[in-house]
């Protein structure tokens, strides 16, 4: 019998087969997210590096986000002066991505059009395409507002939507937060959801300090950021605190929103597009109220609080028309 001969391994020897194996492992790590980009469509794909865009990138990122079926549509030339970016950029910006170039992105978008996706048959409305007169006028903006609120309530998650209802009922306090344009949509919903529950606050309040409201936010608690486009960096460094410190959070935002999506429990995104250069918000109106209205079916003391609500309505006969009290429409 021959006896096995173990032979002498260096330092060097290890420390080149350590490189080695560190090699192959990140060209396994590599193949890996090769794979999983290879599967993933293009508005996915900028959700997954959108942190990582410079400013020149990132507005394409913003675009891309709103209109990916645009893609399809323009040159790169075109689709760079539509972003306020450069060539250069754009280039730069599809291999982040994990695409070959443009038109290997283009490739991908063009068979998710054939395929019916709804995102990705949309398009920014250049100006050639502004309507003429009154009644072009209306009818686009009809379709414009019906794609909005096609487009929004599709990509909601019926699942995200109950476990939400279940978590406002359930949480200990709900707080909703919003600035600029998003204040007034911050200010109908908790005071619709303050209809279902007590200790629903606005934030924040009339010349205070956000900090000053929220420092003891924690566990148990809800915070509901409202963070439409143009958005305040606090928002971002509130939504981060609260995360820290263990509260819950729900946001509903636009698609441009990607960023803070990954710090939050829930996201329900309002697409916002309209035919002026105004955002339209009736999708995020239509999310809010989807919202308010699967919370009231999920719970009984919620359905109670409103009748005796509307109870003390018809006894201060605080709700008149033409002299008329005006009794809830609904089956309070």
């Amino acid at each position: 019998m021959h006896k096995s001969i173990k032979l002498p391994c260096s330092r060097v020897d290890l420390k080149v087969a350590k490189k080695v194996g560190r090699k192959e492992e990140l060209r396994l790590s590599k193949a890996s997210l090769d794979e999983q980009l290879a599967e993933e469509l293009l508005d996915a794909r900028v959700r997954r590096y959108y942190d990582e865009f410079p400013p020149s990138e990132k507005r394409l990122a913003d675009l891309l986000l709103n209109f990916p079926g645009d893609i399809t549509d323009y040159s790169a030339s075109e689709l760079c002066e539509l972003a306020n970016t450069s060539n250069a950029a754009a280039s730069r910006f599809f291999r982040r991505i994990g695409y070959k170039d443009y038109n290997d992105a283009r490739r991908q978008t063009r068979e998710a059009k054939k395929w019916g996706a709804p995102l990705y048959q949309s398009h920014a409305q250049s100006s050639s395409d502004t309507p003429k007169n009154s009644s072009q006028i209306i009818d686009g903006h009809i379709q414009r507002e019906l794609a909005n609120l096609q487009r929004t309530l599709e990509g909601i998650d019926p699942n995200s939507l109950r476990d939400f209802a279940k978590a406002f009922h359930s949480s200990k306090r709900v707080m909703v937060l919003g600035y600029r344009n998003s204040r007034f949509l911050a200010e109908y919903f908790q005071r619709q959801l303050s209809l279902l529950r007590g200790d629903v606050t606005l934030h924040p309040g009339p010349a205070q300090s956000v900090a000053e409201e929220l420092f003891d936010l924690g566990e148990g608690d809800l915070l509901i950021a409202i963070g439409m486009r143009r958005r305040t960096a606090i928002l971002e460094r509130t939504i981060d605190f609260a995360a820290q410190q263990g509260a819950t959070v729900a946001l509903i935002a636009d698609p441009t929103a990607a960023s803070l999506e990954k710090r939050v429990r829930w996201k329900f995104p309002c697409i916002l597009h309209s035919t002026s250069a105004f955002d339209s918000y009736s999708s995020a109106m239509s999310v809010m109220t989807l919202l308010v209205n699967t919370a009231l079916e999920l719970d009984d003391k919620a359905l109670d609080r409103l009748r005796r609500i509307e109870n003390v309505h018809e006894q201060l006969a605080e709700l008149h028309d033409n002299g008329v009290h005006v009794k809830h429409p609904g089956k309070l």
